[in-house]
C-alpha cells in the first residue's frame, strides 16, 4: 500500500515554510507546493534544500499576494492596488458558493483562460529561476474552476511535470475522507478542532487501496498569515497530526510506503 502525503502553500509565510519544514524533518511529509509569489517564498526554497526527500512542486497562486505577471497584463486577476483577487472576494463577484472548492460548471468563470495562462506560465518559469529545476508536480491552490482546471494541464503537459489531480485520476487514488476544514472556516472552530482524532479515525480506510492520498495544510502560524489565508490556526493542527506518533505508528505497523510525485512519474 503506498501513501502521498502532501503539505500545501509552501513559503505562504515564513511560519508555514518552518512548519511544513518540521512536518518533513519529523513527520510524514514527503510532497509540499511552493507558492512562487510571497515574500517568503526565497526564504522557504533556500531552506528545503536540506531535504531532498521531499518532492518540491508548485502550487499555481492565482488567489493570495501579488502576481509574478505585471498587473496591466491580468487585469481581470487583480485588484486596483495590484494584488489578486482574494477567494473570498471572487466567489462573492461570480456568484460561487462559500462553501465548495471545485467548480465542475461556472456561468462566469473568474479566471479568464487567457490571463489565467499567462500567470501560471510565469510562476512555473519564476520555479525554475529559483530553484534550478522544473516542479516535480503542478498543483491547483484554494478555487478550481473549468479554466483554472484546463490552465493547469496545459501547463504541466508543456513543462512536463506531473499534474496532481491527472496523476491521481492515472493511479485511482484513494483520498482520505475529510470533513473537518470546511469553507469557511471560522477561528472559532478551528480551535476546536481534533485533527489528529479525526485521522487516526478514517485511517484504516486507506488500506482498502493500493494508492491512498493524505492532503494537509500544515505549518506554523504567524502573522503574516492572517494577510494571506483564512486557513489559520487549523495549520498548526495538520501540523500535529502530521507528525502524530500515533499515525506514525499506524503507517510503520501497516508496512504502508511513503510515496513521492517522483515515484510516480517514474512509475
Amino acid at each position: 500500500m503506498k501513501l502521498l502525503f502532501q503539505s500545501d502553500d509552501y513559503g505562504i509565510s515564513e511560519g508555514v515554510a518552518c512548519g511544513i519544514l518540521k512536518g518533513i524533518r519529523d513527520g510524514l511529509i514527503r510532497n509540499t507546493g511552493l507558492f512562487v509569489n510571497m515574500p517568503s517564498t526565497a526564504f522557504a526554497v533556500e531552506q528545503i534544500q536540506q531535504y531532498p526527500q521531499c518532492c518540491l512542486g508548485i502550487d499555481i497562486n492565482l488567489v493570495s499576494g501579488f502576481p509574478v505577471t505585471p498587473a496591466e497584463q491580468i487585469p481581470n486577476l487583480v485588484k486596483p492596488t495590484g494584488e489578486f483577487y482574494t477567494s473570498g472576494e471572487l466567489r462573492e463577484k461570480s456568484n460561487l458558493s462559500a462553501s465548495e472548492t471545485f467548480f465542475r460548471q461556472v456561468d462566469n468563470d473568474p479566471f479568464p483562460f487567457e490571463e489565467t495562462l499567462l500567470e501560471a506560465e510565469n510562476q512555473v518559469k519564476r520555479f525554475i529561476e529559483l530553484t534550478g529545476k522544473k516542479p516535480g508536480y503542478i498543483h491547483g491552490h484554494s478555487m478550481m474552476t473549468p479554466n483554472v482546471e484546463k490552465v493547469l494541464e496545459t501547463v504541466a503537459e508543456k513543462y512536463q511535470a506531473p499534474y496532481s489531480m491527472g496523476i491521481h485520476k492515472k493511479f485511482g487514488f484513494h483520498w482520505l475522507t475529510n470533513n473537518w476544514n470546511p469553507k469557511p472556516f471560522p477561528i472559532e472552530q478551528q480551535i476546536q478542532t481534533d485533527v489528529e482524532g479525526n485521522v487516526l479515525k478514517v485511517i484504516p480506510e486507506i488500506l482498502n487501496y493500493e494508492y491512498a492520498a493524505i492532503i494537509c495544510h500544515a505549518g506554523f502560524v504567524d502573522e503574516d498569515l492572517f494577510h494571506y489565508s483564512t486557513y489559520t490556526l487549523i495549520r498548526a493542527k495538520d501540523l500535529y497530526m502530521a507528525c502524530s506518533p500515533r499515525l506514525k505508528s499506524f503507517i510503520e505497523s501497516h508496512d504502508i510506503q511513503l510515496i513521492t510525485y517522483n515515484d510516480l512519474a517514474e512509475a
